[in-house]
């Protein structure tokens, strides 16, 4: 079977249906002001991107003290709801199912970044920003409210995959680390208290999409990391066991992650209960592992604990590395990131819709050009000279 076999197959997502395997993930651009609103930058760079099944909007900060940069997406006021429908209608008018993700980055921030909002933490550590404030009880119940409220103004834009951001070492993954949430009340200390925001904030979003009449028409899905070194450890155990927990809460999806650093042991960790797993599954022998990320390897992990589809991300960068991630059943769908951005029309041209070679990602060292300066970025420079894209402003 051809690779573009595999990914223009369609897959349920809750009572949705993507029609490809393809996901554009959740990739901050960085294009907003302190308002938090939309701007035709945005309407762009999405417009661009078509082909993906699902296309997730970036970040988008349920608080302004939750903010990660001062530049960041909004869904924290009414206002930022008619440009938030922009987004939704161009993403849906291409076909894809228009996705946003709800963030909130904890003390994974700073007073610039907030615009001189003290960030709030589940605890204060070692690390913790300056200025940072720990929540009280009832700091946390407005949060989880909050997340809920941006689920509301996200579906009456026209939304209709909520993302809760679970990862990266953002709120939610603070408080399900025992580095980071050392609370003696009900948000912490013992593993299952320690997932009590996630659930609370899972059932929360899960009521306002019942509240608004849209549970045939929406969709539930957190980004989870599956696991975490130090300064924010989460064993490969309890991530799973909170996959688990987070579908029974009422999660139609995962999208699966790391939840902060992967250090050699841990890779190592996680390389051998893949190995297992993908024995036991019968999908082939341990050495056909070789060349999937620590992060498709974690898809593959919580495959194994959830009966709901999901999503890997790391490393996929040709239709061939995708189309086999589907195929072993690492996962039902593959996050392109860089890939994406490196050539917005990835997907078209991985589905057969392009007959034009993908331009790829040329993975830049130290660091992307795309995100640090994105005129610089090389994959899309070739783009413009050859006439498929105008240059990334």
């Amino acid at each position: 079977m051809q690779h573009a076999d595999v990914l223009s197959q369609p897959v349920r997502i809750g009572p949705l249906t993507a029609p490809n395997r393809i996901v554009m993930p959740p990739l901050v651009i960085w294009k907003a002001d302190e308002t938090g609103m939309v701007t035709d930058y945005h309407v762009a760079h999405y417009r661009r991107s078509a082909g993906p099944g699902l296309i997730v909007v970036e970040a988008t900060a349920i608080a302004p003290e939750g903010r990660l940069a001062a530049t960041q997406l909004g869904a924290w006021s009414d206002d930022q709801i008619v440009g938030l429908s922009r987004l939704a209608r161009v993403i849906a008018d291409a076909g894809g199912l228009p996705g946003i993700q709800l963030h909130h980055a904890g003390g994974s921030t700073s007073l610039k970044n907030t615009c001189g909002l003290p960030p709030r933490v589940p605890s204060l550590v070692r690390g913790s920003p300056d200025a940072a404030t720990e929540m009280s009880a009832k700091d946390i119940e407005h949060t989880i409210a909050s997340f809920a409220h941006a689920a509301r103004r996200a579906l009456d834009a026209g939304f209709r995959v909520i993302e809760l951001h679970g990862a990266h070492g953002y709120l939610i993954s603070q408080f399900l680390s025992p580095d980071t949430n050392r609370r003696p009340d009900r948000w912490g200390g013992s593993p299952d208290s320690r997932r009590s925001f996630l659930l609370e904030a899972l059932r929360s979003v899960r009521h306002e999409i019942s509240r608004a009449g849209r549970a045939d028409s929406a969709a539930l899905t957190v980004r989870l990391g599956l696991a975490a070194s130090p300064p924010s450890s989460l064993s490969l155990e309890e991530g799973c066991v909170a996959a688990i927990a987070a579908e029974q809460a009422g999660a139609d999806l995962l999208d699966v992650s790391h939840g902060g650093p992967i250090d050699d042991e841990l890779a190592s960790q996680i390389a051998a209960s893949f190995a297992a797993n993908f024995a036991a599954k019968g999908s082939g022998r341990a050495d056909e592992a070789d060349g999937w990320s620590s992060t498709l390897r974690l898809a593959a992990i919580a495959k194994t604990a959830v009966s709901v589809p999901v999503i890997g991300v790391g490393g996929i960068r040709t239709p061939a590395h995708a189309a086999r991630a589907v195929i072993a059943g690492i996962a039902d769908l593959v996050a392109v990131g860089r890939g994406t951005l490196a050539d917005p029309a990835w997907a078209r041209k991985a589905l057969g819709l392009d007959e034009r070679p993908i331009e790829p990602c040329r993975h830049c060292e130290p660091h992307c050009y795309w995100f640090k300066e994105a005129p610089r970025c090389p994959a899309r420079k070739r783009l413009a000279t050859k006439g498929e894209q105008e240059p990334v402003a």
